[in-house]
């Protein structure tokens, strides 16, 4: 079956179509492909898929690219940023936490309980063996969430199921 997705999964030539292209209106900055881009994870929303991985990594990192000039949180951060995390691939936190910290708005507005993409014990597993330059600041920063948050693990689905309703809305 033919979905409006398939043009994007099957042709990853065409993901250029979605990178982030800086524009200026009013002297505002801007992104000239930020709505097609926010369209097809929208798209995903209702039909994100196992196969979709490095799709998501791509327009995740796209977001990013975003928000470090616009120094504000749009939707579409979180969007991009849930979708990946449902992945459910630990390896996820360390795109996962950029995007938590790219800016002052984004560390306020990006749930903290999106950096943990495979659940709390195999994400801190992962990111405790990890080699990444960030693994330090990154596992305190996992571990303040956790202090602050207890019940993090527990309520994780619930969570989930509530941000989807929100995107969906």
């Amino acid at each position: 079956m033919t979905t409006p997705l398939t043009g994007w999964r099957d042709h990853p030539e065409r993901w250029s179509e979605l990178a982030f292209a800086e524009t200026t209106d009013d002297g505002d900055a801007d992104d000239a492909h930020h709505a097609a881009r926010e369209a097809v994870l929208r798209l995903l929303l209702a039909d994100r898929r196992d196969s979709d991985a490095g799709f998501l990594r791509y327009l995740l990192a796209q977001e990013i690219r975003l928000h470090e000039v616009l120094d504000s949180y749009a939707d579409s951060l979180g969007l991009a940023a849930l979708l990946l995390n449902e992945h459910g691939d630990a390896a996820d936190v360390w795109q996962l936490s950029e995007a938590k910290y790219t800016n002052f708005d984004t560390s306020i507005g990006l749930s903290a309980f999106l950096l943990f993409p495979a659940g709390v014990t195999a994400t801190l597993e992962h990111v405790e063996r990890g080699d990444h330059p960030a693994r330090a600041e990154v596992l305190a920063d996992l571990r303040e969430h956790l202090a602050d948050d207890p019940d993090l693990e527990r309520d994780r689905p619930a969570r989930l199921a509530g941000l989807r309703e929100y995107y969906s809305g």
